[in-house]
């Protein structure tokens, strides 16, 4: 019962910030993360927000830089951690429309295996894709890092 209300909140609070956004233009920064194994990239769904299939990660804190906000992020969705070897940035981008407030940093990160825990409240699903055949719909975030992914893949 306690993470149904959990999930409720989040959900209650991600609608919140959606509709305030017409309102005031959000600003901010963010994270995400394209987790590879094996050549896959794992995707998620949250519980809260669009149905859509997203990669993992959320909000930056003040004065936090993005590696550590991304491995605070990590942790708290999947409890995984990563070496900072693992990850190499893909580039910062602003969000689209009324969101171009809002810079968000991805990252390309190599996981040694896919021992991982989604967290109940945040993750209602997972799953693992070829980056060539990623799952439908899929999220703006995701499908921008997976542009990005192609393209240094494709120029290597």
């Amino acid at each position: 019962m306690y993470a149904s209300v959990q999930r409720t909140a989040l959900r209650a609070a991600f609608w919140t910030l959606w509709l305030s956004s017409f309102v005031r233009k959000p600003h901010g920064r963010g994270v995400k993360a394209l987790l590879i194994n094996e050549g896959e990239v794992l995707f998620v769904r949250h519980t809260y927000g669009p149905r859509e299939w997203e990669l993992p990660g959320g909000g930056a804190r003040k004065r936090e830089d993005l590696v550590n906000a991304l491995r605070r992020e990590l942790r708290e969705e999947l409890e995984i951690g990563f070496a900072d070897a693992d990850a190499t940035m893909i580039g910062v981008f602003a969000g689209p429309g009324r969101w171009s407030g809002v810079d968000v940093g991805y990252f390309r990160v190599e996981l040694a295996d896919r021992n991982l825990t989604p967290d109940p409240i945040e993750i209602a699903q997972v799953a693992w894709f070829d980056p060539m055949a990623p799952p439908l719909p899929l999220g703006w975030h995701a499908r921008r890092a997976l542009d990005r992914h192609r393209e240094a893949v494709a120029s290597a």
